[in-house]
């Protein structure tokens, strides 16, 4: 009787504990949804595809003088599929340098704008890191003086720049751009 009975709670607290890991164990967990980085301030055309931004940043340089400005753009090359698949990070990033924004449209062949192009591909084992110098071109800048939103547009042509020298054919970068100033 006494081995019963304690067959009978062994196997009693045994389901307890199986209903118990059943019902409160396991819950329905939303779908996982990749995030996309998507900032919304702009877009930019490169070799013929338009490309949303994931960052735009301006920054005041030079404390001292409150019309320095760097702006820095990254845009994902990758495409909507290759986004859901978790393909390998594929950017496109622009830097810009201006000692002072006393102009409204800077040209690339007549202005000292500091500038860097990249093309930065994870998935590329060969050329993972290509540098672009902008050609010919302007960058238009709609500057915010007392601070708030300030628009950049640009329509450059970039040629691949390897060891110093230009290479291959221009390439049509354009784009447009909102960043905060604070």
């Amino acid at each position: 009787m006494y081995l019963m009975n304690r067959f009978n709670s062994s196997a009693l607290a045994l389901f307890a504990l199986i209903l118990l890991t059943w019902t409160t164990g396991c819950y329905d967990a939303p779908e996982f949804a990749n995030p996309t980085y998507d900032c919304a301030c702009g877009t930019v055309e490169f070799n013929g595809g338009a490309y949303p931004l994931k960052m735009a940043e301006a920054i005041i340089p030079d404390t001292t003088d409150q019309l320095s400005r760097t702006y820095h753009i990254i845009a994902d090359l990758r495409t909507p599929d290759e986004v859901d698949a978790h393909a390998e990070a594929h950017d496109l990033t622009f830097y810009m340098a201006f000692e002072s924004l006393d102009d409204v449209v800077y040209y690339i062949q007549q202005d000292s704008v500091t500038h860097l192009v990249q093309e930065i591909n994870h998935g590329d084992d060969q050329f993972p890191v290509r540098d672009y110098i902008c050609t010919e071109g302007s960058i238009i800048i709609d500057p915010a003086y007392a601070g708030g939103t300030e628009t950049v547009s640009f329509d450059v042509a970039v040629r691949e720049q390897v060891n110093g020298g230009l290479v291959g054919f221009p390439t049509s970068f354009s784009g447009s751009f909102t960043a905060i100033i604070e």
